[in-house]
């Protein structure tokens, strides 16, 4: 699929193409769904892309706090800039993400 990844955070935003298998896609919406099924426990799960260029770590705690990592690149994480962060949201956000998620899959480009 071609996929354009865009971002924003605190007044800092950018865009890069890429191109994502539908595959690597089935197992990012797997990732997040048995996330969202680890609802009331601690969980950990990572994904990332086969360019690796793009990279996601979730950690999900008990009491509803999903802290998140990320790391996005135009390119290789070797080969070029690396845009990297952190972030926290409630577990009610996963059922959102997910939706948009498999959206994707139903339309894939």
């Amino acid at each position: 699929m071609r996929a354009n990844v865009r971002f924003k955070s605190h007044g800092f935003e950018g865009s890069f193409p890429c191109t994502i298998e539908i595959n690597e896609w089935q197992f990012f919406v797997q990732a997040m769904r048995d996330l969202e099924a680890s609802i009331g426990e601690d969980a950990n799960v990572s994904w990332g892309n086969m360019e690796e260029n793009i990279e996601f770590r979730f950690a999900l705690h008990k009491r509803g706090t999903l802290e998140a990592e990320y790391r996005l690149s135009p390119e290789n994480f070797s080969l070029g800039p690396t845009l990297s962060g952190t972030f926290e949201a409630d577990q009610t956000f996963l059922r959102g993400w997910i939706n948009s998620a498999e959206l994707v899959l139903e339309h894939p480009r």
